[in-house]
C-alpha cells in the first residue's frame, strides 16, 4: 500500500474513532477506576472493563515465553546494535493470547491460538474460566497468521460448532492468494466455517456485533485489525507489539513478522498515542503476563505528513 493511501486509512480510522468515543475527548474528564485482573488460574485472568462488559484473557503458550533479539534486527540487520542496546538480555518477554469479551450475556473470542495439535493451551484454558467452545458465539480475528486462527481447527474439523466468525476481507482475500501454509490454512478454515465465516469491510461500522468497532492497522499483515470495545475503554490490538519491553522503548523497531515494517511502525504509535490520549486498555496477543496494559504511557505523536 502507497503512504498516501495508509494516510487516508489513518483519517477513517480517526473517524471511526470519534464516532465511537462517545463524545468525550477530554483528556481532563474524570476517567473510570483502573480496572484490577483477578488470577482464575495459571495462564487465565478476569478484568471488569465496565458495568456491562467482562474480559478473560487466556493464553495459548504453556509456560511464559520470550523472543529473540535477532527477531528485531531488521532488515540487513540494520537495528541489530540499537536491539542489543536496549535488550542486553538478548531476548525479549513475549506470549500467545486469545481474549474472551463477555457482554450482553454473549461470548466474543478474539483469536483462537495455535490450536491443540500444535500444542496450544487455550482450549483447557477456556475450560478453567468456565466455558467450552461451543458456548463461544463470535469469533473475531485480527488477522490470519497460524498462531491466531490455528485453534479454529482441530484436523479439518471445526471447533467452534456454533460460532460466526468474522474477518476483514482485505486480510482474508490476501491470504487466500498465497500458496505458501499460512495460505492453505486460510483455504481450510474458510473452507470449513463456510457461510458462518463473514468477510467485512473497514468502511461497514455496523458488521461486527456487539458494538465492536474494526480498525485498519496494516503492516503486520496486508488487513491486520484493531479492534475497539466499549467506545474505546477497550482496545484488542493484536501483534501491534511482539516484544514489549523493547518495542516500548522505540516503536520504530519492527519484527521480522512485520510484512511492512513501516506501516507496522505507523500503525504501532497510531494506536498507543491513541490509547494513552483516551485511558483505553491495551489487550494485546503477545504481550506479556496477561497480555493486558492497564494505563498506556504517552508516546511520541506519529508524523502525519509524508517525508
Amino acid at each position: 500500500m502507497k503512504l498516501n493511501t495508509l494516510f487516508s486509512t489513518t483519517i477513517m480510522v480517526a473517524s471511526m474513532l470519534a464516532a465511537t468515543s462517545c463524545g468525550s475527548s477530554n483528556n481532563n474528564a474524570e476517567q473510570p477506576p483502573l480496572p484490577v485482573a483477578t488470577a482464575v488460574c495459571e495462564g487465565v485472568t478476569t478484568l471488569e472493563i465496565d458495568s456491562a462488559t467482562t474480559l478473560i484473557t487466556l493464553r495459548d503458550n504453556a509456560e511464559p515465553s520470550t523472543q529473540p533479539n535477532r527477531l528485531f534486527y531488521g532488515k540487513d540487520n540494520k537495528d541489530s546494535a540499537k536491539v542489543e542496546q536496549l535488550s542486553p538480555s538478548g531476548s525479549v518477554p513475549s506470549s500467545i493470547h486469545a481474549f474472551l469479551v463477555k457482554k450482553d450475556n454473549k461470548l466474543a473470542l478474539f483469536d483462537t491460538g495455535n490450536g491443540i495439535d500444535k500444542g496450544g493451551k487455550l482450549l483447557s484454558r477456556l475450560d478453567s474460566a468456565g466455558y467450552g467452545p461451543e458456548n463461544i458465539d463470535y469469533i473475531i480475528l485480527t488477522h490470519m497468521h497460524g498462531d491466531h486462527i490455528g485453534g479454529l481447527l482441530n484436523g479439518d474439523s471445526v471447533v467452534y460448532a456454533r460460532a460466526e466468525v468474522f474477518v476483514p476481507q482485505v486480510e482474508c482475500q490476501y491470504w487466500l492468494s498465497q500458496s505458501n501454509g499460512n495460505g492453505q490454512l486460510a483455504a481450510r478454515v474458510v473452507d470449513a466455517y463456510g457461510s458462518r465465516l463473514h468477510q467485512f469491510s473497514f468502511t461497514d461500522t455496523t458488521a461486527l456485533p456487539l458494538g465492536i468497532r474494526a480498525m485498519a492497522a496494516i503492516g503486520h499483515t496486508p488487513g491486520h485489525s484493531v479492534y475497539s470495545v466499549s467506545g474505546n475503554r477497550l482496545l484488542i490490538t493484536g501483534d501491534l507489539i511482539h516484544g514489549y519491553d523493547l518495542q516500548c522503548q522505540d516503536m520504530n523497531i519492527s519484527p521480522s513478522y512485520d510484512i511492512n515494517p513501516e506501516q507496522a511502525a505507523h500503525a504501532r504509535k497510531f494506536f498507543y498515542s491513541l490509547a494513552s490520549r483516551k485511558h483505553s486498555i491495551i489487550a494485546g496477543m503477545h504481550l506479556p503476563g496477561n497480555g493486558v496494559l492497564i494505563e498506556v504511557e504517552p508516546v511520541q505523536e506519529m508524523e502525519m505528513q509524508a517525508e
